[in-house]
């Protein structure tokens, strides 16, 4: 299925193809719209910012639909009666318990860079460092654990941290996850269409550019790390 829509990057119907890819990929198609995205960009440099912006515009409108999904599959919870959306009352104590840990761990984790930075291994003491300067910061916020609390349904939260749903969106793997979630725990519609905005613009952005200025010897490398397969034939016939 890889190849097959890739096969379309190189068709009069490449940029219809990317716009429905774009679009479903958030409910339902295993085949991200990167697999598309990235030759189109390669093909017609010129062409990288509107490609990024129609992509990011499709994927939002398609978010939706994964939205749906989610908020049908909690509809048919609550009929059974298991709420998806549950209630989360944490008080400051948590918050610092799990900064200590975290601290503890990264400390660990440094200590153990630091042994093979002494034995000459390539880029040990920078890993170090930055792991120290993690398990520093745990270890500082650990003291201020008050400023936070957590008091709300996991929806609320979401909401009114959309911010944090932003970066779910970026990171995670499968886009279709946080949309379907989104929906199921009832996320607010200007909250989630805002953090998926954001989310999408970025990594639409940052694909395409790296495509436009890196150009044909970026591809494989932007492919395996879009989570897309590694290209095949009609990958190479692009390069040619």
């Amino acid at each position: 299925m890889y190849a097959r829509v890739e096969a379309y990057a190189n068709s009069p119907a490449a940029f219809s193809a990317l716009l429905i890819v774009a679009a479903i990929d958030s409910a339902f198609f295993p085949v991200p719209p990167f697999v598309l995205l990235i030759p189109m960009v390669i093909a017609a440099p010129h062409r990288w910012l509107r490609l990024t912006l129609w992509s990011t515009l499709a994927s939002i409108a398609g978010s939706l639909l994964g939205y749906g999904i989610g908020a049908a599959m909690r509809g048919g919870l609550n009929l059974i009666h298991i709420d998806p959306n549950i209630r989360l009352d944490l008080g400051p104590e948590w918050l610092g318990k799990l900064l200590l840990v975290l601290a503890a761990a990264a400390g660990a984790v440094g200590s153990i860079y630091g042994i093979q930075a002494l034995r000459g291994r390539p880029l040990a003491w920078a890993r170090a460092g930055a792991v120290g300067l993690l398990a520093v910061a745990c270890l500082a916020l650990s003291t201020r654990a008050g400023w936070f609390n957590v008091h709300g349904t996991i929806g609320e939260l979401l909401s009114r941290n959309w911010w944090s749903l932003a970066v779910v969106c970026m990171v995670v793997p499968a886009f279709k996850l946080a949309t379907i979630g989104s929906g199921l725990v009832g996320v607010s519609i200007p909250a989630f269409l805002g953090a998926v905005a954001i989310a999408r613009l970025v990594r639409f952005a940052v694909a395409s550019a790296l495509a436009r200025f890196g150009g044909p010897p970026v591809r494989t490398w932007l492919l395996k790390h879009t989570h897309a397969h590694p290209p095949g034939p009609a990958a190479g016939a692009l390069e040619t």
